[in-house]
């Protein structure tokens, strides 16, 4: 580990030495007067993603990927004249580009992939899941004079066994993992969350934890897993072409918040932090991102993990910290309550560009939730966001096949407009408020006919995750 000794060992993440013929990369200046530590990650090359399990593959008919030399051409963006901006330059693709390879399948079941660890290893095994792509695990302990403990991963969206622990060894693992996520161990009557470290690469992630107590006196035990490897660029995730024109123009807007939005384990959190990296990229500008807690650490990024059990380090005591931070983009990992949704609001109406993501199915309901969030009149909310991307993530054919394997992701993307604006402050229904968000949106169902006619998923799948498709 490095010198630097003024914050907990588990937060100080350091960079390795650089690879020959190139210089490291400076670290990202931490906070001024902040009370939580920065975390700063070594230099990565591009690979295919894990972690929620979203893999990015590219299908001819729709739009490729940069070249490595991601060549670029500039072109006037319209969604300046939406909201009545100045005109700003946007970014497109060369359309020569190679397709990007899939992240493969796994070829045998998590059981014969992950080696069966006892309790003083349990760690490893994690770590294996993790580098397998897997977002969740779920552990489930038995009650009676023979316990079991019973270990499950999720990866795709789709659980699978892992291993089953009996007897004396069953209770030992449990005891051993709530103790190490510092849960209560002698009782299961009420409902506890913690935090899990995990060591891998050389990094303490802290996975979130929870327990939750069942009907006959057994518990069921949920991890959050971190995501690791290299993080695909913002091109290469599997947008077509308008909804990626869209997303282009969102982030070329000076100030003002835009949202990724979807439901947990849909992909937003990566999305959002390549699009991160991609403005981190264009300008060397100063990044600065508020997370609960750091899933994936990426280079170039000031990462600060928000920990609400310590004193100073919580959502709230950030805040002041970060206006007075100089940013270019500050990132909000979770927009969750009215706290976090207040100060996105506010940071952003003060002309800063916000990033952030918030649970929703869709991107009327995510606007709709964040003005019901907020501590603001729904025209002041509305004045501080430029747009919203929703996220889903639907299987994905393999070619020349009807078998399924990993996910494909699909898109709408809305940028705010004065006569959305106007329908949402008005409260009107539902199908009003879409109907005037048409002219500067995108849907799923588009993008769900292209992916069907490219083969690269079928409607009855989509069906089943996004609903009128």
């Amino acid at each position: 580990m490095g010198s630097d000794t003024t914050a907990p060992k588990r937060l100080i993440l350091n960079r390795p030495p650089a690879p020959d013929n190139q210089p490291a990369t400076p670290a990202r200046p931490a906070l001024g007067g902040g009370p939580a530590p920065v975390i700063t990650a070594p230099p990565a090359a591009t690979a295919p993603l894990g972690g929620a399990g979203l893999s990015a593959p590219r299908s001819p008919s729709l739009r490729p990927p940069l070249a490595a030399s991601r060549s670029l051409a500039a072109v006037q963006s319209p969604v300046a004249q939406v909201r009545g901006l100045s005109p700003v330059t946007v970014v497109q693709p060369s359309v020569s580009a190679a397709a990007a390879p899939m992240r493969g399948e796994l070829d045998r079941p998590l059981s014969e992939l992950v080696a069966k660890r006892g309790a003083q290893d349990i760690n490893l095994l994690f770590a294996d899941l993790v580098a397998l792509g897997v977002s969740d695990v779920h552990m489930t302990r038995t009650a009676g004079a023979r316990p079991t403990f019973t270990i499950e991963a999720r990866v795709d969206s789709k659980k699978q066994l892992v291993h089953t622990y009996e007897g004396s060894e069953a209770q030992t693992l449990c005891t051993r993992i709530k103790t190490e996520a510092k849960m209560t161990t002698g009782s299961n009557k009420v409902p506890e969350d913690g935090s899990y470290i995990l060591p891998i690469d050389g990094y303490d992630y802290r996975a979130r934890a929870v327990s939750l107590p069942l009907h006959d006196g057994g518990e069921r035990i949920v991890f959050r897993l971190p995501q690791t490897g290299p993080l695909r660029p913002l091109d290469q995730l599997g947008f077509t072409d308008t909804n990626f024109a869209k997303v282009m123009e969102l982030l070329a807007l000076p100030g003002g918040m835009t949202l990724f939005a979807g439901p947990m384990g849909e992909g937003k959190s990566t999305s959002s932090l390549s699009a991160l990296d991609y403005l981190q990229s264009q300008d060397d500008g100063v990044v600065i991102t508020l997370e609960d807690p750091v899933e994936r650490v990426v280079a170039g990024l000031s990462q600060i993990e928000v920990n609400e059990d310590l004193e100073g380090a919580g959502f709230a005591d950030m805040m002041k910290y970060l206006v007075r931070s100089d940013a270019n983009v500050l990132f909000i990992g979770e927009i969750r309550d009215a706290i976090t949704a207040t100060a996105a609001v506010e940071i952003a109406k003060s002309g800063r560009r916000v990033i952030g993501t918030i649970h929703a199915t869709d991107n009327i309901s995510a606007f709709m939730r964040l003005i019901g969030l907020a501590d603001e009149t729904p025209l002041s909310v509305l004045d501080s966001v430029n747009g919203i991307i929703s996220q889903r993530l639907v299987p994905r054919l393999v070619p020349g096949t009807d078998r399924f394997a990993g996910r494909y992701p699909i898109h709408e993307v809305t940028l705010n407009s004065d006569d959305l604006t106007d329908a949402l402050v008005a409260n009107v229904s539902r199908a009003c408020i879409r109907a005037a968000a048409a002219a500067t949106s995108t849907t799923f169902k588009q993008n769900v006919d292209e992916l069907v006619a490219a083969g690269i998923t079928t409607l009855d799948e989509a069906q089943k995750v996004v609903r009128n498709v």
